[in-house]
Formats: structure tokens, C-alpha cells, sequence
């Protein structure tokens, strides 16, 4: 059988079960039978369009009407993530670095025959998704430049460049970057343009600029790992939704008159100038800050209007005995993480603190990080807190006794408690798309902490809260 243009760049097109007991149906029964061929062409085309493109083609193989069918699909995902995991998973690091080489070239020539198959069929009017999902830099950018031409071309309403750059099987944000600017877009094909996510693709704040003002319909941005993007200004667009994310140069945000902005992350360390204002219908902030203090203080036009609300900390303010926090009126679920050194009595002041201006928390997420805890015993002298909290996970729980008092405090003081998730797995790649599997040692050390936390503590938790250990 001829090899599919997708089994080239590294995607499986093993159909599954059901394209198999398909294609033996029509293989063993009579054309009269094949009631899904006496489809119109068009009905087999939208159905085609539903499906990721390593299963529209597949479909190539269940007769002769459908060998070419799947050319027409809108959809068009080359994720290869499985060959990259398979690649960060192998025993020896320098092992990517030489197996990678071979890989790209795969991948590369795997796209570039789906995309001149796809031109050579002159009825295909348009992509839904176009989406680019391995490690690449800019050394290939002739061929990511014929890829971006291509889903301009055929008024592409959702594009994702996630080009991750890897070294030994390390993740970096590096200046060899594929980079991104006006000379790539077709302002007239821009206009069908929803959602753009640029994952190690050096962008500018002007470029960002430009593609707003020409892009009517943009309602999703997000940009993670640009060392380019060092100023950002949004301004009256049309944006619903923003995520900033690992832009280590960047100094200075604006977003100003976002009428229709719904959700905003920013999660990037460092800025001198930070500007939100009249954001009315912002309800979702992830952000990365100093401290609380400061963070509330950049947030203050919106906070009382914020329903899901994610801080990324450096550390607690030791120095601040009772810090007085703004009102969080409509906030519903609390995610913090912390990965400063501050001892547990710290951080369940200040979690109690947030939790008493919180007259509607539902749901309270915590990532703590494990090296920055002392394991000895702390004595907990917080007041109990009326707020209406449901649900409480821990994420990065080991088993110390600091970690396990926390839970317990959980359990004897939140009046309206009803479900406490313990999560041991450790979060050092938790901001990835994709994780590595993990090792040997620290799959038997989260097994360990599962087993205590089933022992020691699930029969210290009343039996009308749910105790949950993943």
C-alpha cells in the first residue's frame, strides 16, 4: 500500500476499530450495500471535516471513493507530540540531539506532502484549523513560511505554531526561534482569522499591534516564549482571550478599553510597567507576581469582578503581620502557587486572609513547591474562616508533616468542606504542553507519599468530606 504523506512526518494512521470493521464491511460486501458511498460528495466532505486529519486520512483506505476525500478536510493538525515524548523519554539525553535531526526532516516532508496534495486539489476552498506541534526552529522557517502561505491562502480561521526548541531533551527559550512578522500575512486573508497561539515563535509588540488592527475577528492571542515580545499594547480589540506566558524580556503591558475581553494570563516575571483598565467583562486572570500586596494592587480595576482567579508567587511578604487584601466578591475558584522558601504558618495566614475576603469561593487549588517548606512541625494559631469552600486540592503534597497538619486544618476548620484532593505528582513541567514521562524513582517516591497519605491521613478527614488522593 502506497505510505500515507502523514506516516512520514511522524503521526500514526492506525484507523481504529471501527474505520476496521468499516473498511472490511465494504471490502466483503456487494457495492449496493455501501449505503455511506451513496452520499453526496458534500455530505462525505462535512463528515470528513469533523475529524483530526491523521483519521480523515485514514478513511483514504475504505474504498476508491474515499481515497481522496479526506483532501478536503478543514481540519488539519499535524501534532506529533507522541514522537517527541517518545524522543525527551530515551535513557540518554544525547540520544535526541542525533535522533531529533532524522525526525525533523520527517516531520518537515510529512507536511509539505499534505500541503501539495491539498493544492493540487483545486475544490479545496478554506481551513478551520491549522496547527504545527513539534520541535523546530528557525533554520526551517522556508518551509514554516510555505505552511503559514498555505493556511493564509485558504483564510485559515485557527492557527497554532507550537515549535518547541529542545537541547539534549531540555526545554529553551532560545534566540534561534522561528520568528513571525508582517511579511507572513495577507491582510484581506486575515480577516477569517479567530484564534492565533504562537509557541516558541519570536513575535514583536508591533507585529502584535498590526495583527490586531487587521484582524476583525481575533477573539484568542496567546504568545509563550517569545524573546521578542518586550512591549505590549492592546488596545480596544477584540480580543476574548489573552495569554502571555513565558516572555522573559518583556517590560511593559497595556491593556486599555478591552470591551469584550473575558479571560487574561499573564504569567511572565519582570515588568517596570504594568497598565489594565475598563476590562468590564473580565471574569478569568491568571497572573504572575512578586507578592500579594503588589499583584492586588496591578489588579485593583478588576478584581471585585473576578470569578477564577490563578497567582503565580515569588514569596508571602514575612514582613506584613495582618496584610489587609480588597474584597474578592463574585471570586469562585482560587488557584496559588507558591515556590518561595516561607514556612507552612505563613502561607495558611495568608491563605485564611484571602479566604475571609472571598464570600463565594467555591474551589481552592494549591501548588506548593517542595524545596521551599521546612518538613519540622509548625503550631497553626489561625482563626477559623466561615467562607463557603468546597472543595480544597494540593498539588506537590510529600507526606511531611507540615503538609499533612495542612490538610487536617483544612478539614476541622472549613465549615462547608466537602472534598480534599491530595496530588504528590511534583509540577516542574506543569506549565509545558506536553510533559515528560516520569523516572523510575519519582513514580516509587509519589507511590510512597500516596500510600502514607491513604494510611496517616484519610482516617483523620470526617466522613462527610471526600478524601481523594490521585
Amino acid at each position: 500500500m502506497e505510505e500515507n504523506p502523514l506516516q512520514r512526518c511522524g503521526i500514526s494512521l492506525v484507523p481504529n476499530n471501527k474505520i476496521n470493521n468499516k473498511r472490511d464491511e465494504y471490502y466483503n460486501n456487494d457495492e449496493e450495500d455501501d449505503r455511506m458511498s451513496e452520499l453526496t460528495g458534500d455530505i462525505l466532505v462535512k463528515i470528513v471535516s469533523l475529524l483530526p486529519v491523521k483519521e480523515a486520512a485514514a478513511t483514504s483506505i475504505l474504498s476508491k471513493r474515499w481515497r481522496f476525500i479526506w483532501t478536503f478536510t478543514k481540519n488539519l493538525n499535524f501534532d506529533a507530540e507522541q514522537t517527541l515524548t517518545d524522543l525527551l523519554n530515551l535513557p540518554n539525553p544525547q540520544d535526541y540531539d542525533r535522533l531529533i535531526i532524522h525526525e525533523r526532516l520527517k516531520y518537515i516532508h510529512g507536511v509539505n506532502s499534505v500541503i501539495t496534495q491539498l493544492s493540487k486539489n483545486n475544490m479545496f476552498g478554506g481551513i478551520d484549523r491549522f496547527r504545527i506541534k513539534f520541535d523546530l526552529c528557525g533554520r526551517f522557517s522556508s518551509d514554516i513560511d510555505n505552511w503559514i502561505e498555505f493556511a493564509m491562502k485558504n483564510r485559515v480561521q485557527i492557527l497554532e505554531l507550537e515549535l518547541f526548541e529542545l537541547n539534549s531533551g531540555r526545554f529553551m527559550v532560545g534566540s534561534n526561534c522561528y520568528g513571525l512578522s508582517k511579511k507572513h500575512f495577507d491582510p484581506v486573508a486575515l480577516k477569517s482569522l479567530k484564534v492565533l497561539h504562537l509557541t516558541s515563535v519570536n513575535i514583536s509588540g508591533k507585529v502584535v499591534e498590526w495583527l490586531l488592527s487587521n484582524c476583525p475577528l481575533l477573539e484568542s492571542l496567546q504568545v509563550v516564549d517569545s524573546l521578542k515580545l518586550t512591549k505590549l499594547r492592546i488596545l480596544g480589540a477584540p480580543l476574548k482571550h489573552l495569554e502571555i506566558r513565558g516572555c522573559i524580556n518583556i517590560k511593559n503591558v497595556e491593556i486599555c478599553d478591552a470591551q469584550n475581553l473575558v479571560s487574561l494570563y499573564y504569567l511572565c516575571f519582570g515588568y517596570d510597567q504594568f497598565l489594565l483598565r475598563n476590562v468590564p467583562k473580565l471574569i478569568s486572570v491568571g497572573f504572575k507576581g512578586e507578592h500579594l500586596g503588589g499583584t492586588f494592587t496591578l489588579l485593583s480595576s478588576c478584581l471585585s469582578q473576578l470569578q477564577i482567579l490563578h497567582l503565580d508567587l515569588i514569596q508571602l511578604q514575612k514582613h506584613l503581620r495582618n496584610p489587609i487584601y480588597p474584597m474578592l466578591r463574585n471570586l469562585k475558584q482560587l488557584k496559588l502557587t507558591v515556590f518561595a522558601s516561607e514556612n507552612l504558618n505563613l502561607l495558611l495566614s495568608r491563605i485564611t486572609s484571602l479566604l475571609n475576603v472571598s464570600p463565594c469561593l467555591q474551589r481552592l487549588e494549591l501548588m506548593i513547591s517542595l524545596k521551599g517548606y521546612y518538613d519540622e512541625m509548625c503550631e497553626f494559631l489561625i482563626e477559623p474562616t466561615n467562607c463557603p469552600l468546597k472543595e480544597v486540592e494540593i498539588l506537590g503534597y510529600s507526606g511531611t508533616p507540615n503538609h499533612d497538619q495542612l490538610i487536617t486544618y483544612f478539614a476541622e476548620n472549613l465549615v462547608a468542606l466537602q472534598k480534599i484532593v491530595v496530588n504528590p505528582s511534583t509540577f516542574q513541567y506543569y506549565h509545558l504542553a506536553f510533559k515528560p514521562n516520569k523516572d523510575i524513582e519519582t513514580i516509587k517516591k509519589e507511590e510512597k507519599v500516596r500510600d502514607h497519605a491513604m494510611q496517616h491521613i484519610k482516617g483523620k478527614i470526617p466522613t462527610t468530606i471526600e478524601f481523594v488522593c490521585l
